[in-house]
C-alpha cells in the first residue's frame, strides 16, 4: 500500500514538472516574472535612444549633420552665421535651384517687366528636355496659364516645367535665363555657384554651396511675393484651356504642415524649398520665425527625406535655443562728438544713432559684453544740418563685427562769415613747403625769444651785481 502511494506521488510530480518545463523548452516562454524579464530590455532601449540622440550633437551641444551632408544656419536680416558645416563645399542643389529662378521672377515683377495676371502660352520648347518622371506641374503644350500660377507651380509642387516656362517668358529661352542666373549670383558675391538650367535637374557643372544658397534665399525672402508663396502649405490652380479640373498641390516642404508628413511640422516655419536628385540627395532650404527672430538654413545631400527634414529641425532648434536678438544701441542715443570746421557758433556737434541697431548674440549676452565702436572722422565742414549722417558706429562681439549703423548730427551749424579766410588758411597749410617754412619761422621766433629772455636775464643779473657792488663801496666809506 505504501509502495503504491509512493508510485502515485512520483507520477504526480513528473506530471507537474512536465507541465512547467515542457512549454518553456518548446515555446521559449520565460520562467521569470514579466517585470524581471522586461527590465533589461527597457534599460537597453533607453540607452539606445540616448545614444541616438547624442549622436546628433557634439560635446558643445551643436548639431552634427549626417554623413555627406553640408549645411548652414543664418539670421535672415543680418546674415549672421549661427552654424555651419562644410558650408563652402560645392554641392548639387537639385530643385533648390528654383529659389534663384523665383528670385529673378520676383525682381521682374517688381520692375514691371511682367505681371502676375499675365497669361503665358506653353510652347513645346518649354517642355523639352524634361525627364518624364521628373517633378512637374503637368503643363500641356498650348496651355494658357497665368504667371502667378507658374510661380506657385514652381515653388509648391516644384514644377520643372514651370521653371522652363518662367525662364522663356523672362529671357526668351532657358540659356539666356541661365546667364541671368549666373549674373545674379555674381552680383550677390557668390564665388562657389554656377548654374546650367533654371530647374536643378542634374548637370555636373550645375552646383552651389550651402553658404551661397543661404544668401540666395536671404535675397529672395526680401520680396513679399516670394515670401508669401513659399509659406503656402497647399494650393489649387484653376482650370485652363487644357484642363477641366483644378490642379491641387501640397507643398513638398514638410516643415510647413502635416498634410504631406505628420512628423516634420515645425512651429513658425515659413519656407522655403526642397530638392532631390540621385546625385544631390535630399536637400532642404528652410526658414522659421520665433520670438521675432527669423532663421534661414540649408541642408544639402540628406540620405533621405527624413534626414533632410530632421537635420533642418535640429538646426532650427539649436538656433532658437542658443541665440537671440538684442538692441544694444537705441535710436537717438548720443555716441560721440565731431569737430566742425568753418562753423559760425560752435566748433563741434554731438552725434546720435540714426536708428535702433539690433544684433544676434548668444542668449544671455548684454551690452557690456559687446564693443560699441564709433568711427568718427577728424572733422566735418560747416554748414552741418540736423540729422545729417556724419559718422558710423560698429557693434562687435569677441572681435567679430555683428552690425553697423549711421550716426547723425544733433543740431544745425551755420557756416562762419570768415570761412573764405579759414578755407584759404587750410588750403595753404595743405602744402608741405608752407608747413616747413612755417615751422622754420616759428623755430627762429622761438630762438629769438629764448635769446631775448636770456639777454634780459643776464641784464638783470648784471644790474643786481652792480647794485650790490655799489652798496659794498658805500659801507666802506
Amino acid at each position: 500500500m505504501k509502495n503504491r502511494k509512493r508510485v502515485l506521488c512520483a507520477l504526480w510530480a513528473v506530471f507537474l514538472l512536465w507541465q512547467v518545463l515542457l512549454p518553456a523548452a518548446v515555446f521559449g516562454e520565460p520562467t521569470a516574472s514579466p517585470a524581471a524579464s522586461s527590465a533589461p530590455s527597457t534599460q537597453t532601449d533607453t540607452s539606445a535612444a540616448e545614444q541616438t540622440q547624442n549622436s546628433h550633437m557634439d560635446a558643445n551641444g551643436r548639431p552634427i549633420l549626417g554623413q555627406g551632408e553640408t549645411g548652414i544656419l543664418i539670421e535672415s536680416t543680418s546674415g549672421t552665421v549661427l552654424y555651419e558645416s562644410e558650408s563652402e563645399k560645392q554641392m548639387f542643389p537639385a530643385s533648390t535651384t528654383k529659389i534663384m529662378t523665383a528670385l529673378l521672377a520676383a525682381e521682374a515683377l517688381e520692375k514691371g517687366e511682367v505681371t502676375l495676371e499675365e497669361q503665358i502660352e506653353i510652347t513645346p520648347e518649354m517642355l523639352s528636355g524634361l525627364a518624364a518622371d521628373s517633378s512637374t506641374m503637368n503643363l500641356k503644350e498650348g496651355e494658357i496659364i497665368s504667371f502667378d500660377a507658374l510661380l506657385k507651380g514652381l515653388l509648391i509642387p516644384s514644377g520643372n516645367d514651370a521653371a522652363m516656362a518662367i525662364a522663356f517668358r523672362l529671357a526668351g529661352n532657358d540659356q539666356a535665363f541661365v546667364e541671368k542666373m549666373n549674373a545674379k549670383a555674381a552680383e550677390l558675391g557668390l564665388s562657389g555657384t554656377h548654374f546650367m538650367n533654371p530647374h536643378g535637374l542634374h548637370d555636373d557643372n550645375h552646383y552651389t554651396t550651402a553658404a551661397d544658397m543661404a544668401k540666395i534665399a536671404q535675397a529672395a525672402m526680401q520680396y513679399e511675393i516670394f515670401r508669401d508663396t513659399v509659406d503656402i502649405a497647399h494650393i489649387k490652380i484653376p482650370p485652363t484651356n487644357k484642363t477641366e479640373k483644378e490642379r491641387y498641390y501640397i507643398n513638398t516642404n514638410g516643415l510647413l504642415s502635416t498634410m504631406r508628413y505628420l512628423e516634420y511640422y515645425y512651429k513658425g516655419a515659413n519656407g522655403i524649398k526642397t530638392g532631390n536628385t540621385s546625385q544631390a540627395g535630399n536637400c532642404l532650404v528652410f526658414s522659421a520665425v520665433q520670438n521675432g527672430m527669423e532663421l534661414i538654413g540649408v541642408v544639402f545631400h540628406g540620405k533621405d527625406v527624413a534626414a533632410s527634414h530632421q537635420d533642418s529641425i535640429r538646426l532650427l532648434d539649436y538656433g532658437f535655443s542658443q541665440y537671440e536678438i538684442i538692441s544694444p544701441i537705441s535710436e537717438g542715443e548720443i555716441l560721440g562728438e565731431v569737430r566742425v570746421k568753418q562753423g559760425k557758433s560752435t566748433d563741434s556737434v554731438t552725434l546720435s544713432s540714426e536708428g535702433n541697431i539690433k544684433v544676434v548674440v548668444p542668449k544671455g549676452t548684454t551690452r557690456q559684453d559687446l564693443e560699441i565702436r564709433p568711427e568718427i572722422p577728424d572733422a566735418i565742414y560747416a554748414p552741418v544740418y540736423k540729422d545729417q549722417v556724419a559718422a558710423k558706429v560698429t557693434v562687435l562681439y569677441n572681435g567679430t563685427e555683428l552690425a553697423s549703423g549711421n550716426l547723425r548730427a544733433d543740431v544745425d551749424v551755420e557756416r562762419s562769415p570768415f570761412w573764405p579766410v579759414q578755407a584759404l588758411g587750410e588750403w595753404l597749410w595743405s602744402f608741405f613747403l608752407v608747413r616747413i617754412i612755417t615751422y622754420l619761422v616759428l623755430a627762429v621766433l622761438l630762438v629769438l625769444i629764448l635769446f631775448f629772455i636770456l639777454g634780459l636775464y643776464r641784464s638783470l643779473k648784471t644790474a643786481q651785481y652792480r647794485k650790490k657792488s655799489q652798496n659794498r663801496r658805500g659801507r666802506r666809506k
